[in-house]
């Protein structure tokens, strides 16, 4: 049992960390596209960190936004489960 919580642990971590950073990196480059923004702002929204640049260029309330919204809150759920891994570590390792 604990050797499966550990696994989801792991396997949350990597989600976030791979799966998380390619999937919001595609949608914003999504709707730089979409919305045809000059290379400026599109740069703007491309790298900024945690999607302030998407949250300040784009005002558009549709699915698609609702979509990219779910998929952050699900990632960060996601990093949290994985940051418990690392923590479980760092004590582990503290205590030997």
């Amino acid at each position: 049992m604990f050797e499966l919580l550990i696994s989801i642990f792991i396997h949350a971590f990597w989600i976030s960390f791979i799966g998380g950073t390619v999937t919001l990196l595609l949608f914003r480059l999504f709707f730089v596209l979409k919305y045809k923004l000059d290379y400026q702002k599109a740069l703007f929204v491309l790298f900024v960190p945690c999607s302030i640049g998407f949250y300040l260029t784009i005002d558009e309330k549709s699915k698609m936004t609702w979509l990219y919204r779910f998929l952050v809150v699900l990632f960060f759920i996601s990093t949290f489960i994985g940051s418990i891994f690392i923590l479980y570590m760092y004590l582990e390792l503290d205590l030997i």
